[in-house]
Order: structure tokens, then C-alpha cells, then sequence
């Protein structure tokens, strides 16, 4: 029989809530005999990926937290989603930005879920003990592949499959971590056929910022991995490349924290932060930073917290 988009949601709300209350009975020692952690449940250190997205919600995580009485520690740009989840899971973190298609590829490689629904579901299901996450945001940044328009133009492109057939030509540009994941030339590879060999590969760890756009438009790299809330790809005219057969899964913003940090109090912020967290609202906050504004990470997730209410207490 098949369900109702609302049965299925219904049924992502109660694998949540059961997962919440598996956790809450967690004790507060560190399976991993990693560093020390704090009994304190309000004092919560967050950390961010080393890009700007991941550090204005970091930020806005953090600071939504700070205005509801909890003390925040920040631990910014620590890197690849290989270095920080090593760190939620020993401590030296509580708390970071993760978007579900991706978190759950690093943890089931193998997961068939595409959708967002089937993405979350899976992840539940993947996600070791001593880790959590609380509700999915509606925003959605996907990783996409994209080529300049004046490329293609040249060879016609409109899907990965159209670049696939000139694979000896394609140099591509992205971050180191992207030749070895399954959402990066692993699943191109075995998706599409597009083979790119080790030589054509250009190492970028900027996230997708300003130096992989820069390569892209004056041609040292032919497509590059450009995050889908990017203001480069309106203002640079890039054209993302349609992904058929879903390399790159849903992925939505969900806040990624430490099991034994799980409180009431944390969820009830950050849940509410992540329902008004919109798609748009990250484009904008992108453009502010990395556009003509040029704004700290900082300043933009204030705005957005003072214009969305969480500068005061929840519920007061």
C-alpha cells in the first residue's frame, strides 16, 4: 500500500521521538574513552565544517543556544566531515551542522535512500549510539557538479551522463575528500561512467567558495562540486548538471550532536531554529558573506536570529 506523504512524515516523528528517548536514558561516560565531558548539560561546544555555510549555522545554533541560557564554547572550520565526526564522537565537540543525505553515505555507504524522507529514515537507522540528530530543517543544500555555461554550450550538457562521454577531456575540481566518496567520483564512476583520472583531479579546499569558482569560470578545471545554495552559480552563471540517478542525496540542514549532550532544553531550541530555516534563507545568508556585503558569519546568523525572534528566550 503506498502511504500518504503525511503517514510517512508521522512515521519519521515517531522514529525521532524514540530515538530521543533511547538517548535521554544514555549514561554520561565516554564509550570511546576519549577526552573528558562535561556533566553539564548546558554547556555545549559547537563546531563547523571549513566552509562558510557550516559556520553561520554554527553560529546560529550557537547563538539561539546563548539566548536561551546555555554557555557555548566554538570551535570553527575544524574540516572534512572525516575529521569532525572523529570529534563529536571523542568530545572535543557537542554540537555541528551536518545535512542528512551526506551523513548518512558517511555511515551506509551502501543506502539505496534517495529522498528526503527515505534518507532520514535510513539515517536513523545508521547513526551509531553515542551520536544524534534532532529534526531536519526544510533547507536543503545538495552538493551539485557544474560546469561553466560557455562548456555546456560547447558539448551540449545538460545531465552528468552528457559530461560522462568526454571523461579524457574533464578536469574537475573539488575538495580532496571528493575523490574517494560515494558522492564524489566513486558514484560518478559507477553512475554515470564519468571516469576521471587521477592527474585530471585538482584538489580545492575551499568547500566550493571563491578559488573553485574561480578555477571553473577561467578553465584549470572543466566541472567543479559546487554546493546547490551557492550565490556563485546564479552570479557566475554556472549550470548545475542533472543528477538522474542521485549521486548526490536530499540534504537537508540537521544539527548533529553528541548523545550524552541530549537534553530537552537542546531540542526544544534547535528545533525551532531549524523549522525557520528555509533553502532561500541560506542562499541569502551565503550572499551576505561571500557577496558584495562581505559580512562575518557572525553578523549574518545575528540578523537572521534577531529577525526570527531567537534573540530572547524561547516561549517568553
Amino acid at each position: 500500500m503506498i502511504c500518504s506523504r503525511r503517514t510517512r512524515r508521522a512515521a519519521v516523528a515517531v522514529a525521532i521521538a524514540l530515538l530521543a528517548a533511547v538517548l535521554s536514558a544514555c549514561g554520561s561516560s565516554n564509550p570511546l574513552g576519549g577526552g573528558e565531558i562535561s556533566g553539564d548539560l548546558k554547556s555545549i561546544k559547537v563546531g563547523s565544517a571549513d566552509f562558510t555555510e557550516s559556520k553561520i549555522i554554527a553560529e546560529i545554533y550557537a547563538q539561539a543556544l546563548e539566548a536561551n541560557g546555555f554557555t557555548i564554547s566554538r570551535q570553527f572550520g575544524i574540516g572534512s566531515r572525516e575529521t569532525y565526526i572523529p570529534a563529536v564522537r571523542d568530545h572535543s565537540i557537542d554540537l555541528i551542522p551536518e545535512y542528512t543525505g551526506n551523513l548518512l553515505q558517511y555511515f551506509d555507504p551502501e543506502s539505496a535512500a534517495t529522498t528526503p524522507d527515505s534518507v532520514l529514515l535510513g539515517l536513523l537507522k545508521a547513526l551509531p549510539g553515542d551520536l544524534s540528530i534532532l529534526y531536519p530543517s526544510p533547507a536543503e543544500d545538495k552538493d551539485t557538479l557544474a560546469v561553466s555555461a560557455e562548456t555546456a554550450q560547447r558539448w551540449n550538457l545538460k545531465s552528468i551522463a552528457d559530461l560522462a562521454a568526454h571523461s579524457a577531456e574533464v578536469k574537475v575540481g573539488a575538495p580532496s575528500e571528493f575523490q574517494t566518496r560515494q558522492t564524489g567520483l566513486v558514484g560518478l564512476k559507477e553512475k554515470y561512467g564519468l571516469d576521471i583520472a587521477p592527474a585530471n583531479f585538482v584538489a580545492i579546499s575551499d568547500g566550493g567558495g571563491p578559488a573553485t569558482v574561480k578555477a571553473l569560470t577561467d578553465g584549470t578545471v572543466t566541472a567543479a562540486n559546487i554546493f546547490s545554495t551557492s550565490p556563485a552559480i546564479e552570479r557566475s552563471a554556472l549550470v548545475v548538471l542533472e543528477d538522474p540517478k542521485n549521486v548526490f542525496l536530499a540534504a537537508n540542514v540537521v544539527p548533529l550532536v553528541a548523545s550524552q549532550k541530549m537534553s530537552n532544553e537542546l531540542k526544544t531550541v534547535l528545533d525551532a531554529v531549524s523549522a525557520k530555516l528555509t533553502t532561500e534563507a541560506l542562499i541569502e545568508l551565503n550572499t551576505s558573506v561571500e557577496g558584495n556585503q562581505g559580512v562575518d558569519p557572525d553578523e549574518a546568523a545575528r540578523k537572521w536570529i534577531s529577525d526570527n525572534g531567537f534573540d530572547t528566550p524561547i516561549g517568553k
